[in-house]
């Protein structure tokens, strides 16, 4: 099923029914046991959307039971990163070395990804590494079949749009907010901050898409593009973690400062890139984006069942083909 609310259907019953749906399809990913990295990845893409959908709840769950249900998803994701952490190391430093003409600093970046394929390697005993071992795996699909239990169990109230239109303006605030802090500072940190408000109003807007499927899907576009590029920042910003953790004498000193000019550069284009990009996203105040959200919810809604109406009883909606062929006579 699509990951959106239905305009017709009680808040409360398609809040559950969205989240068991993305419970179940990561089970089912986990179950699979075909190419296991790949897996992981996608479970945890069904995480971030249970997370989403939890903040777009929040108001209405009550803190406490936000916070438990949050808490739960987030330590589950967390025994999952390993294998995509490692293998973004890897990729960053493959697209570093694809982009940058100097040689001498391709061939530092050759020199860090081997270091790096070399200790993954000395972790996992010669092995080819990456994957998730089976113990996690089983641990978390037990973890996931209880929070699948008590998802269904889930309520919210009030049970009307105010509630999730609370939770989108709060995580909104959030967007707008860590825009401002993370173009002030500068900080890895802040800015992996704002790629996070990003996601999650980027699935917000999936969440809603119904109210006005073109108007929400250009949102939608626009806000995956922008998480993106901070995605891109952030795999930078891991590598850089990853390069301070390496054991003395892996690199040269001379080849590490190489390796961080390049990550400097490209993290600079990368952040001229999504400040325009975040203006325009978060270009409405608070007030106005959710009055907008709420006036479309009450209309999207009498539309639809006028629609209806009006199909049932002879009366179709005008298409743009008759309007054409008036405006042509």
């Amino acid at each position: 099923m699509a990951f959106r609310f239905r305009l017709h259907e009680p808040i409360t019953k398609d809040f559950r029914r969205i989240g068991t749906e993305q419970i179940e399809r990561a089970l089912g990913q986990l179950a699979a046991g075909v190419d296991v990295a790949t897996e992981v990845h996608e479970a945890r893409k069904c995480l971030k959307r249970l997370r989403a959908l939890l903040r777009l709840g929040r108001e209405g769950l009550g803190e406490e039971v936000f916070q438990t249900e949050n808490a739960r998803f987030r330590e589950i994701a967390g025994r999952l990163s390993s294998v995509r952490d490692d293998h973004v190391v890897i990729e960053t430093l493959v697209q570093l070395e694809a982009t940058t003409a100097d040689d001498e600093a391709r061939a530092a970046l050759r020199r860090a990804r081997g270091a790096f394929l070399d200790a993954r390697a000395a972790e996992d005993g010669g092995a080819a590494g990456g994957a998730v071992d089976p113990a996690t795996l089983s641990d978390v699909r037990a973890d996931l079949t209880a929070a699948l239990k008590s998802f269904r169990d889930l309520k919210l109230s009030p049970k009307s749009t105010s509630t999730l239109v609370a939770g989108l303006l709060r995580v909104y605030r959030r967007g707008r907010k860590s825009l401002v802090t993370a173009y002030a500072t500068g900080d890895d940190e802040d800015f992996h901050t704002f790629r996070k408000a990003v996601q999650a109003h980027w699935r917000h807007m999936a969440l809603l898409t119904r109210l006005w499927p073109d108007m929400f899907e250009a949102r939608v576009a626009a806000a995956r593009e922008l998480s993106q590029i901070l995605g891109d920042d952030h795999d930078l910003a891991l590598l850089k973690t990853r390069l301070a953790a390496l054991d003395a004498g892996t690199l040269s000193d001379a080849e590490i400062e190489t390796v961080l000019t390049v990550i400097a550069a490209r993290q600079h284009m990368l952040r001229r890139l999504a400040e325009p990009r975040g203006d325009m996203l978060f270009a409405a105040s608070p007030k106005a984006h959710g009055h907008w959200i709420a006036t479309l919810w009450d209309a999207a809604a009498a539309k639809a069942a006028i629609d209806a109406e009006a199909e049932k009883s002879g009366h179709p909606r005008s298409t743009s083909s008759k309007k054409q062929a008036f405006s042509r006579s």
